[in-house]
This record gives C-alpha cells, sequence and structure tokens, in this order.
C-alpha cells in the first residue's frame, strides 16, 4: 500500500508537528508579533507591543522551557479564540504562562 493510499500516513501527513507532540507542552501563550526583516526569503519575527503587532501568535510552552509557534492569526480576537480552544481540548495547557 502507498503512503497515499495509507490512511493513516495520510492523516500523520496532514497533521501539524506541534500536534503530534502536544504532551511536550504545559501552557498556551497568545503574544503580538511582527516582522522585523527577511532573510534567505524567510520573514524575522519578533514579539511586539499589542500596537505595534502585525498579526498574533499562537505559541505552546515547552515543560522544559520555551515556545514553539502553533498558529499565526490576523487579530487578537482570533488568536484568543484558537488558545481557548486548545485550553479546552487539551486541558494540560490550561494552567501557567498565558501571554
Amino acid at each position: 500500500m502507498s503512503a497515499t493510499s495509507n490512511p493513516i500516513s495520510a492523516a500523520f501527513a496532514a497533521t501539524r508537528s506541534w500536534m503530534l507532540g502536544i504532551r511536550d507542552f504545559d501552557a498556551i501563550e497568545v503574544h503580538p508579533c511582527r516582522v522585523v526583516s527577511f532573510a534567505d526569503g524567510v520573514e524575522l519575527v519578533e514579539t511586539c507591543e499589542p500596537e505595534d503587532a502585525h498579526f498574533w501568535s499562537v505559541y505552546g510552552h515547552y515543560v522544559t522551557g520555551g515556545v514553539d509557534c502553533f498558529e499565526d492569526f490576523p487579530t487578537e480576537a482570533e488568536a484568543d479564540a484558537f488558545a481557548a480552544r486548545l485550553r479546552g481540548t487539551y486541558p494540560h495547557l490550561a494552567g501557567g504562562v498565558t501571554s
């Protein structure tokens, strides 16, 4: 059976990498972000003050420290709604740092 006709392989291919390791995270953070420059065709992004935001990012906070960006949203409301859905779906993410 080829990878394209295998439903399990297809499901893994469609699943975001952070979802496969959701237990590695202990909280969700929402931050305003802006693009500060480009390098080799890749945007370089940093967190910023809300009034300077180009978009809002939802991060997973690793149990061991540090963060991983899950998704970007054009508005704070959309980012907060996504973060709330994650916290509702994965109760272990409801504690700790939130923004």
